[in-house]
């Protein structure tokens, strides 16, 4: 993203609230950090206040944008953690009243560049007439995004129901079995806003804005990739998986612990075979019941293989726990 004078940019990232998209975000603000771009990271108080920030660079500032009360959101209320499924869509009411002071914001700043979530659908709109450069940054796999489609069908293709996302699409042209399971649609109907659903946010969000990018490498999806472009008729640029950053930081901060852990991790790895470990990761927000994680543990202990097993931690002081603060399980075996 540097500019024709190789000048450093002034980046405005605005995730979605929820915790499995505000990491990668910030991941990615910590990357354009390191290449010394100014980084302005625009949240909700409460979120905001849960990141591990204390030894971030001083090129990253957070800002913070009231989220606004709306009848239906629980009071306090400002991530998908804190709602049940059905709550959901109020929450996305409310985001979508952020257009107004985040507007603000981006007319009283030098922003050169936004990256922005699905969710805020009229962001990149917003951002050519204020003659920013807008970039839709997709949290998901590129083999997401390539099921979903073109903007023309995710406003009103042929797909109207749950069940029609349960086979492949015709325009995937590659072997693929990707596909929903009807109860997992069924569920996401749960979650979309009445008013604008899910699929036109999605829709808006790739057509309107400058490139897309999306959290995937060639090498782990370089047919879905080489199809989005297809897709979209624009660039799309794969960012990688993001893992925690490996840039020697200060001591002291409260992602320390985090970053510690990923080392540790990453030179047991480095000692292991090739797509010989199995990882488990079930979300930030998943939480099963006892019976399901013996089911899991025994699942993964018949396999006799080495495993990684992400597992959240419990709620400290009577804070959730979100996305990056993680108990994680090694094992050289199943047992």
């Amino acid at each position: 993203m540097e500019n024709k004078d190789n000048q450093k940019l002034h980046i405005a990232m605005f995730p979605w609230l929820a915790y499995g998209h505000i990491m990668p975000f910030l991941e990615v603000s910590k990357f354009l950090a390191q290449k010394g771009h100014r980084v302005s990271f625009i949240s909700t108080p409460k979120n905001i206040q849960r990141l591990p920030i204390s030894s971030l660079s001083p090129l990253i500032t957070f800002i913070e944008l009231p989220l606004p009360a709306i009848e239906g959101l629980p009071h306090s209320t400002e991530s998908t953690s804190e709602l049940p499924i059905h709550k959901v869509p109020f929450l996305k009411k409310a985001y979508d009243l952020l257009q107004s002071p985040l507007t603000h914001f981006l007319q009283h700043s030098d922003v050169n560049w936004v990256i922005h979530d699905f969710i805020c659908h009229w962001l990149p709109r917003v951002a050519t007439q204020l003659g920013i450069n807008s970039v839709y940054f997709n949290i998901f796999s590129a083999t997401t995004l390539a099921f979903l489609g073109p903007p023309s069908e995710l406003r009103g293709g042929q797909r109207q129901l749950p069940e029609d996302f349960t086979v492949v699409p015709k325009w995937v042209d590659f072997p693929s079995n990707v596909a929903f399971k009807l109860h997992e649609m069924v569920s996401h109907w749960d979650c979309m806003d009445d008013e604008v659903s899910d699929f036109q946010r999605f829709a808006d969000a790739i057509q309107y804005c400058n490139l897309v990018t999306t959290r995937s490498t060639p090498e782990f999806e370089s047919d879905s990739v080489s199809l989005l472009r297809k897709l979209y008729g624009k660039p799309v640029v794969p960012l990688g998986l993001l893992p925690p950053s490996s840039v020697p930081r200060q001591h002291g901060g409260a992602d320390d612990q985090v970053d510690e852990k990923w080392e540790v991790l990453r030179e047991w790895l480095d000692n292991k075979k090739e797509k010989s470990v199995i990882y488990i990761a079930l979300g930030t927000e998943v939480t099963l019941s006892q019976e399901l994680m013996h089911e899991l543990a025994h699942g993964i202990e018949k396999s006799g293989l080495p495993f990684i097993w992400v597992v959240n931690n419990r709620p400290l002081d009577g804070r959730h726990v979100g996305c990056g603060y993680y108990s994680t399980r090694v094992s050289n075996s199943g047992g």
